[in-house]
């Protein structure tokens, strides 16, 4: 069953000091993959738990189930000596660390990469932020949008009437995490071979800039901004949305000239593929504006699925614009399993997304760590404290 878990980094033992988005991101996909993620957070908790933007009765967010399912969780409190020391005794247990604090906050606790490196010289560190560790901005504030929008990215989304918008499913945040997952996994791989650590400074904003990938290319080579893409690419045409007498549809016949054929056949105008203006994609991309009202005519003229059978029958690239909850039902992402059901206690039954990596045979996820729950087991287990100790950690009010 694809979209679960694996059991591709069994074994490996990361510590987990991120909160929000981005850094829970990033360790989620790794305990997805089968690392053991110990989530650390403050007594009062991720504020991702108590972030009530999202629909349900829980006590908390339902959100956080997405974030942090399959990984344990402790409470620690980070601003007592005491706290620090169960820190340490973690690190030294551990193969990474992750950490998204602003620059500064973790060398403050004690943890600098010296000293690190003494508790464990195996141990790989990974900062995950907003600028990353250096820089004129590296001290800013950062969230998903701002980063979007310094980007680059966030100027060519929306329309010129309406101005740009931001890609609502966190494209900031997970970007920045998904490149933090890659990294580890690529450094816990030298760190094994070499049993030397290492320390990645993951920025956000990086991840943005990587992203953009071949519109930074031609705009540089261009010496110009790209225009805003609306619900295409100024690029490539047709490549985009199209109204029919009903609902829009997504339709992609470029790549290969064959697909221009093929829907000028389905439209019934094959006349067009003949005519100079629109020969091959260059063409039709400079003469979009003769080109639009006729195909955006022809489109008006049936429904959604009338065009959609006719475009699948003569082989165009061409899909429904599908809800959220629309594509959470489709036949393909279910028969992938891409959509995970976990318990989530006073929450009930939550749906997450699954994982995309598809490695064979994989387990259902575990739901995301309440908090505090199992400190004082995963103390004993982990590090091997006995019960006298997590008696007076827990009565110092340390976890």
């Amino acid at each position: 069953m694809s979209g679960g878990r694996s059991d591709l980094l069994g074994g490996v033992r990361i510590v987990d000091l991120t909160m929000f988005v981005a850094g829970p991101y990033c360790t989620m996909l790794l305990a997805d993959l089968g690392a053991e993620v110990i989530k650390v957070e403050p007594p009062a908790g991720d504020p991702v738990r108590s972030n009530r933007s999202g629909p349900g009765s829980s006590s908390e967010n339902i959100q956080f189930q997405t974030y942090n399912r399959n990984k344990r969780g402790l409470v620690l409190d980070l601003k007592n000596p005491e706290g620090v020391k169960v820190l340490a005794d973690l690190v030294r247990a551990s193969d990474a660390l992750v950490e998204n604090f602003r620059p500064g906050v973790l060398e403050r606790l004690g943890f600098d990469w010296e000293q690190l490196q003494s508790l464990n010289p195996r141990l790989v560190l990974c900062s995950l932020s907003a600028f990353g560790q250096d820089g004129p901005w590296a001290l800013r504030p950062g969230y998903d949008m701002t980063v979007q929008a310094l980007g680059g990215g966030m100027s060519l989304t929306g329309h010129p009437a309406t101005g740009p918008a931001h890609i609502p499913f966190h494209l900031g945040d997970t970007g920045g995490g998904l490149f933090a997952a890659l990294g580890l996994v690529a450094a816990l791989h030298q760190s094994a071979r070499t049993g030397r650590g290492r320390r990645l400074d993951i920025s956000m904003l990086d991840a943005q800039v990587a992203l953009l990938g071949d519109e930074i290319t031609n705009a540089v080579a261009a010496g110009e901004d790209p225009p805003q893409h609306g619900s295409g690419h100024p690029a490539f045409y047709p490549y985009g949305a199209f109204q029919t007498a009903d609902m829009p549809i997504a339709v992609a016949a470029v790549g290969v000239e064959k697909f221009w054929q093929n829907l000028c056949g389905a439209l019934g105008r094959p006349d067009l593929a003949q005519d100079p203006r629109f020969a091959g994609n260059g063409q039709r991309a400079r003469n979009r504006a003769e080109l639009e009202p006729v195909l955006n005519g022809i489109f008006r003229q049936k429904n959604r699925a009338e065009w959609l059978a006719i475009l699948e029958k003569a082989d165009v690239p061409a899909s429904p614009i599908h809800s959220v909850l629309e594509a959470v039902n489709s036949p393909q992402i279910r028969h992938r399993h891409m959509i995970q059901e976990v318990e989530a206690g006073a929450a009930g039954r939550v749906s997450v997304p699954g994982n995309p990596i598809d490695a064979g045979p994989s387990a259902s996820f575990a739901a995301a760590p309440t908090r505090g729950g199992e400190g004082a087991a995963l103390l004993r287990s982990v590090l091997g404290y006995d019960d006298a100790r997590l008696s007076v950690l827990r009565g110092k009010g340390i976890i």
